[in-house]
């Protein structure tokens, strides 16, 4: 066998291969890969002239590529604890070597193809660059200023990174797959910061403070204009919105119908020449306008919660307050409880009593509206235990002393004393007593005429004729209707009705006369006259005047927030004393209101005929004055503190009613010398407890007393006041707002001088934090 056949011939271990073992890694920045450590290993095709092999001659060509900054000489000092300066990084960040454009790549044969790095890589990526002592790609942001981990659990970095990118089969993927990790993400960002340092467009850090703030305080202002206005038509109760309030107050679109007051009024600040909003507008992203409905929302939002909360505030620092609640139904059929607040500011001296929001609910039960005002108060943080007292209407599910709200409440907080409102108590002792048929007529026939006038413009016309012509002095020219729940109202229709009556008889006559033809029209002005002309009606009428001219000035002064409750018993009593008088001197008063009658007849043409109407009366008009025994027992004692004939037994009195509030007091067992001294001061002590209150600046006890006296409630006036705002915001266009929206109008609405006080600045403040926004607005 020749030379050459043996050769050829192999062995049997020839037909036994390896599999070729492989020398590229996983494609992932955060993969574990092989470790680079010193200089890599060049491709068999590579030029061998450049890389020294001794260790002298490695020594000098890293010296010489770290002058040349090639990025893969930082890869091998890194290991060696190499420090840059923040001059040193910035050199290596901007002048690191790259190979120029007849560079040849080492080539690297990576299956049957060769492959090389592609100098249009460097042109895509910024922050790729090529070293030519590693043989590969690194990742020049990732070097310069990452860690040797990644991730929370610090995983070990791989290509670009620790080592470098040699094999290029998949190179585009990797590059593009480390680009979108968040640890070069992060370094890129770091590098841009650094660069921007280094170059004195941002020197340091305060520097950098500074104009985030400044950014912040630019993107403040251009909302500042938005709220304003947003105030502004709530305190008026202006609407915000039309057909068509969406798209850009710059588009042309914008200037045709249907557009909305809240974007007309925000054209008419940049037409005053609002330079601020008008650039917001013109350069804001379609996104970040602050205008559209949504936005909108979460402003008035905010602007309820601000004064919502300063108002709550006050209520914290008045410690004690009271509930008064009731509940409507508004124009979408819904259930609106209204929760107001009654409590003693202790800062103005003045009893406040201030509308909170309203909650619909479903279930008109006791148990149900006790949850929801339970769960406002814990919303508001306002704690029960300081409650002193409530006020609803007389309504089973309100007043019921097992199932209703008042119980409910005070089963957990028993000295949160329940109130009747009195002006419900009042109409309802004027309305019993109006229960006798010549009244109950005569009220009648006054709502008859007043509607018959009222439901024809050419008949007010004719009535404001006939008046100008026959009582020129008279200032009412057009009857009231009759209210059907407050006399307030009724008595001034009753007055009115008195100062026209004179005209009305002859207008009637000649209504009834133009349309005789007509039998259907005729009725109606000839029945009305033939009521107004009847003796009953006209003495009835006096009589009605009198009963109510004794009832109105308790009335309006129940209506008052600033009324206290021993003012209003003192009224009340003093109303009862004088209808009690009435009833006493009935002959002489009667022989009066009959000869007013008379006059009266006398001037509209008609006769009286006497009849016994002034008899023993069973249902006489009586103002009841009963409230609950426990709260009154208790407040008659308090009472004393205010009577000039101060004595030693009101002072124990006063000791026994001020025991239920012992823990209220700070220091109980002083209070028996506080009231000794306040005997003393009897000739100069004030009649309401405000002044009370002023008075006993070192008496702190009495100065509680009285505090507790000024927050128990009388009525629920503030709360059917709320009811007025409600039917005025949800009207009949406007009738799906939403329930934050409706809080907050409400707020502005009816808090109008807290309102006109509030700042924009404080409103963004609490928009910034509600939500992430578009635009930075808060400084943290």
């Amino acid at each position: 066998m020749s030379d050459k056949d043996r050769k050829r011939q192999k062995s049997i271990s020839a037909f036994f291969f390896t599999k070729k073992q492989k020398t590229d890694d996983a494609v992932s920045d955060t993969g574990k890969g092989i470790e680079f450590s010193g200089i890599p290993c060049a491709s068999t095709h590579a030029a061998t002239t450049s890389m020294p092999t001794n260790p002298s001659a490695a020594s000098a060509s890293t010296s010489y590529m770290l002058q040349q900054r090639d990025i893969g000489t930082l890869l091998i000092n890194q290991q060696d604890g190499l420090v840059l300066t923040d001059e040193g990084r910035y050199q290596w960040l901007k002048y690191t070597w790259q190979p120029t454009t007849d560079f040849k790549f080492p080539l690297v044969r990576e299956g049957k193809k060769n492959r090389s790095f592609q100098i249009s890589w460097l042109k895509e990526h910024e922050w790729l660059a090529y070293s030519k002592i590693a043989g590969g790609g690194l990742c020049k942001m990732c070097i310069l200023f990452g860690r040797r981990e990644a991730g929370t659990n610090d995983v070990k970095l791989g290509k670009l990174v620790s080592q470098p990118l040699t094999r290029y089969k998949k190179a585009i993927e990797m590059i593009t797959h480390h680009e979108s990790t968040n640890y070069h993400q992060a370094n890129v960002v770091a590098s841009q910061n650094f660069l921007m340092v280094m170059e004195g467009k941002s020197k340091d850090v305060v520097q950098m403070r500074l104009q985030e703030m400044k950014t912040v305080e630019e993107n403040r202002k251009k909302l500042i204009p938005i709220i304003k206005t947003i105030i502004l038509c709530g305190r008026q109760n202006i609407p915000f919105r039309g057909h068509r309030d969406d798209g850009s107050l710059e588009s042309e679109s914008s200037y045709g119908h249907g557009e909305g007051n809240f974007r007309a009024l925000l054209k008419f600040r940049i037409d005053a020449g609002d330079e601020i909003l008008h650039e917001h507008v013109k350069t804001c992203a379609k996104n970040a306008s602050y205008i559209s409905k949504t936005t909108q929302n979460d402003l008035i939002e905010c602007c309820g919660e601000l004064i919502r909360n300063k108002i709550v505030d006050k209520i914290k620092k008045s410690k004690f307050f009271t509930i008064i609640a009731d509940e409507t139904t508004d124009v979408s059929v819904c259930e609106q409880l209204t929760i107001c607040i009654r409590y003693f500011d202790v800062d103005t001296k003045e009893i406040q009593e201030d509308f909170l929001m309203f909650v619909e609910v479903v279930k008109l039960t006791g148990e149900n509206i006790a949850h929801h005002i339970l769960k406002a108060l814990e919303s508001l943080n306002l704690d029960i235990t300081l409650c002193r007292g409530q006020a609803y209407d007389g309504g089973a599910n309100m007043s019921g002393k097992i199932k209703g709200v008042q119980a409910r409440i005070s089963s957990i907080q028993p000295l949160a004393f329940f109130t009747h409102c009195a002006s419900h108590r009042l109409n309802l002792a004027i309305s019993t007593a109006c229960t006798i048929s010549s009244i109950r007529n005569a009220v009648g026939v006054i709502s008859s005429v007043a509607n018959f006038f009222r439901d024809s413009a050419q008949r007010i016309h004719l009535l404001r004729e006939e008046i100008q012509a026959h009582l020129p002095k008279e200032k009412q020219n057009i009857l009231k209707k009759m209210c059907e729940t407050r006399w307030v109202e009724r008595h001034e229709a009753v007055l009115t009705f008195l100062d026209v009556l004179p005209c009305l008889p002859e207008i009637l006559q000649k209504m009834a006369d133009q349309d005789q033809g007509n039998r259907r029209s005729a009725t109606p002005p000839f029945s009305l006259l033939q009521s107004i002309m009847s003796s009953e009606f006209i003495i009835s009428l006096v009589i009605l005047s009198d009963i109510l001219g004794i009832t109105l000035p308790l009335s309006r002064s129940l209506q008052a927030i600033e009324i206290d409750i021993l003012s209003a018993v003192q009224l009340i009593n003093t109303t009862t004393a004088s209808i009690k008088r009435q009833r006493e001197t009935s002959t002489d008063t009667f022989k009066k209101l009959f000869n007013q009658a008379e006059v009266m007849a006398n001037e509209i043409g008609a006769d009286i005929t006497v009849r016994r109407i002034a008899g023993s009366q069973t249902n006489r008009p009586n103002v009841q004055t009963q409230f609950p025994s426990a709260a009154m027992q208790t407040i008659g004692k308090l009472q004393k503190l205010l009577s000039h004939n101060f004595s030693d037994g009101d002072i124990e009195d006063v000791l026994q009613g001020a025991e239920v509030y012992k823990e209220d007091l700070p220091c109980f067992l002083a209070l028996k010398g506080e009231l000794k001294i306040w005997q003393q001061m009897k000739e100069n002590i004030p009649a309401s407890p405000v002044d009370a209150y002023k008075r006993a600046t070192v008496l702190p006890n009495i100065r509680t007393l009285c505090q507790l006296l000024c927050t128990f409630p009388v009525t629920t006036s503030t709360a059917e006041q709320s009811f007025s705002t409600l039917r005025r915001l949800k009207s009949y266009l406007r009738n799906r707002m939403t329930e934050e929206r409706l809080n907050g109008l409400a707020l502005m609405h009816i808090h109008q001088d807290i309102a006109a006080k509030m700042y924009a600045n404080e409103v963004l403040d609490i928009f910034s934090r509600k939500h992430k926004r578009k635009l930075s607005l808060l400084n943290i």
